[in-house]
């Protein structure tokens, strides 16, 4: 017996509108294979795979065929959130099997079985109620599994020597990432004349505060800056060195909340290490945060190698 399954005209005609936004004119990444959303590793992310998983969504939610009828202008967030969803899943694979983490497919379907009975997806948008469900929760379900392992072990072991500086606002920030990356080697003087700066100071998961643990998603000879949303400031780390077997650094400290977000940030990390680069039509990848933004001018956060790492 075959069903045949009629979508309302509406989802139709959205369907074609992301289609345009995903299958657009121009050159895959580095004007390179235009049937790709993005390569990492080496390996590429088919545009077709992310057009599905955006047309699952917009078949699945009503929200989200309403978003984007009523206001296009905010259902491409949706769709840069999907394809850094595609992008982080690629990355963690290659992490989990770099590192020999494997994840019991039972294991994810006891976790993904009763969320969609409960009607619980993967939350897309802040201000409405769109959900990825199928493949997309699936993977995530997957790659929260691998953070935790790869976490609970790393978290306890990392050591970064940083140089740090808070200022007052993106301005402020932008402004020293741009000196410390155009003169490292005058790292001191450049951070030293921030009040309350720290160089050459030793950073560990469970020794910085909450809003600095975005950090350890650099690697050496990075400068990057976001926002600390519990100081009301921006804070500007150049990370000079990273260590990720540096002994315990926990100081007895329990790690089990941290493990799963340190693990996370290895993977964001890990894509920049393996050589990512995205379809410039969706945006820019932002590296601290492994998710798309629109342009460099509305990224979250500032991250860029100085031009003469120390070794």
């Amino acid at each position: 017996m075959t069903i045949a399954i009629r979508r309302p005209i509406a989802v139709l005609a959205a369907c074609a509108a992301v289609g345009a936004l995903v299958t657009g004119c121009g050159a895959g990444p580095g004007g390179g294979d235009i049937g790709a959303a993005a390569v990492i590793g080496g390996t590429t992310i088919p545009l077709d795979v992310v057009q599905q998983n955006i047309t699952n969504v917009l078949v699945g939610s009503a929200d989200a065929r309403k978003m984007q009828q009523q206001k296009p202008s905010t259902f491409p967030q949706i769709a840069r959130t999907i394809v850094g969803l595609s992008v982080l899943h690629e990355a963690t694979s290659q992490l989990a099997a770099k590192s020999g983490i494997k994840i019991d497919q039972a294991q994810v379907d006891q976790v993904y079985g009763p969320a969609t009975a409960a009607g619980k997806g993967l939350g897309l948008s802040q201000t409405a109620d769109v959900q990825a469900k199928g493949p997309l929760l699936r993977d995530y379900i997957g790659d929260e599994m691998v953070w935790s392992k790869l976490g609970a072990k790393q978290v306890k072991t990392a050591l970064a020597t940083v140089d740090y500086a808070q200022v007052a606002d993106r301005n402020a920030a932008q402004a020293l990432v741009n000196k410390v990356v155009a003169h490292p080697e005058d790292d001191k003087k450049l951070f030293s004349a921030t009040a309350g700066a720290a160089v050459d100071a030793a950073a560990t998961p469970t020794g910085v505060p909450q809003d600095l643990v975005l950090l350890f998603a650099a690697n050496a000879g990075e400068v990057v800056a976001f926002p600390m949303q519990s100081e009301n400031a921006w804070a500007v780390v150049y990370v000079k060195k990273r260590v990720d077997n540096a002994g315990d650094t926990t100081g007895g400290q329990d790690t089990s909340q941290l493990a799963e977000t340190f693990g996370q940030l290895q993977a964001f990390r890990f894509a920049q290490q393996a050589g990512l680069t995205l379809n410039p039509r969706f945006g820019v990848w932002e590296p601290l945060l492994g998710q798309v933004s629109p342009s460099d001018g509305e990224s979250s956060t500032i991250s860029a190698p100085v031009r003469n790492p120390k070794s």
